[in-house]
């Protein structure tokens, strides 16, 4: 999928038993402190004594992994502390900055850290089975996951986000007078109704057998029902809009869905792995700044699928995502004058 959510990857993972007991000075905290991110800061009297370091956010180039660590370092400076977004190449090397202790704060998604942390290929799909389970194992080497509020896992506007695989509709597909559909049983429905329906789906998943094949078996829908079409998630959206693809397959918080107006189905029995975005923290990093979990609560515990669509559809409709991020920053704490708030 071309992301750090529901990638279709099943590596071993990066995690290395006792890496963390070392903490070696790596290439990253030597740039970090050449950049002056480390020590003191523009003006500050070198003989003055040690000022505090600003706390290190980890990210990599995706937009959404961008946008919530911009939002994690948003709160902790406007809790009065300094805070750095450091983006690294990828996900694979913004993990190993946390577990070398180079960042102190990374998004992460649950059921990529089944498949790269645990090497497991089975991510559940229950988002309190999904989460538990990093979260045990990490703990053991000093890597907290902050844990959301599991609400009802049908309803997008719930806690937790889940950016996992979803399936949208066009709005060309649904006969006239009928409402779109809202799970995928429905979608089932729907396609049983439509002559030789297209799906556009990933070329990889089209062609796994714990791809597409699960998913129309699970919901009863013969393969030789439906015309598949193997286009890239991005495609497959445009095609739904442009009423070339009944049906296609991307993720549920697709900034370009969301700005769409598109509805993500709902898969309602369970075929997709959850894949839970929350923030992983250094325990390290909270023991020197013990506030650090409670300044990123409001992050956590408003992130739902519909949230995190809407911003990252504003990101894909070219809004930069620092701006994004200030925005989601300011309605997270609500106004900060007393006058404002009592209006």
């Amino acid at each position: 999928m071309g992301r750090a959510g529901p990638a279709a990857r099943a590596g071993t993972g990066w995690h290395a038993a006792g890496v963390r007991a070392t903490r070696p000075t790596s290439l990253l905290a030597l740039l970090l402190l050449a950049a002056g991110l480390l020590g003191c800061g523009p003006g500050e009297d070198p003989d003055a004594g040690p000022t505090s370091a600003p706390v290190l956010v980890g990210a990599w180039p995706e937009p959404e992994a961008r946008l919530l660590a911009e939002i994690a370092a948003g709160l902790v400076t406007a809790a009065d502390g300094g805070a750095q977004v450091v983006v690294l190449a990828d996900a694979d090397a913004a993990r190993r900055a946390l577990e070398l202790g180079d960042v102190a704060v990374l998004p992460a998604y649950t059921g990529e850290a089944w498949l790269e942390v645990l090497g497991r290929a089975d991510p559940p799909s229950d988002p309190a089975t999904s989460l538990a389970r990093v979260r045990e194992f990490d703990e053991r080497d000093g890597l907290r996951w902050l844990s959301p509020p599991i609400g009802d896992v049908e309803d997008l506007t719930s806690p937790p986000a889940d950016a996992t695989f979803a399936f949208v509709v066009s709005p060309a597909a649904v006969p006239a007078g009928e409402d779109p559909p809202g799970t995928l049983s429905q979608l089932a429905g729907l396609l049983g109704r439509l002559e030789r329906p297209t799906l556009c789906v990933e070329p990889g998943f089209a062609q796994r057998a714990d791809g597409l094949a699960a998913v129309l078996q699970a919901y009863s829908v013969a393969r030789d029902q439906v015309q598949v079409l193997g286009v890239p998630p991005a495609d497959a959206v445009a095609g739904v809009l442009a009423g070339e693809c009944d049906a296609g397959l991307t993720t549920a918080t697709d900034g370009q869905v969301w700005r769409a107006g598109l509805q993500p189905l709902v898969d309602d029995l369970g075929v997709f792995p959850a894949f839970v975005p929350t923030l992983v923290v250094d325990e390290d990093a909270l023991a020197a700044r013990p506030s650090l979990a409670v300044e990123l609560r409001p992050l956590v515990a408003a992130l739902t699928t519909a949230s995190l669509g809407g911003w990252n559809g504003r990101v894909a409709a070219g809004e930069p995502v620092t701006t994004v991020a200030e925005d989601v920053v300011e309605q997270l704490l609500g106004p900060s004058d007393p006058d404002v708030a009592q209006q």
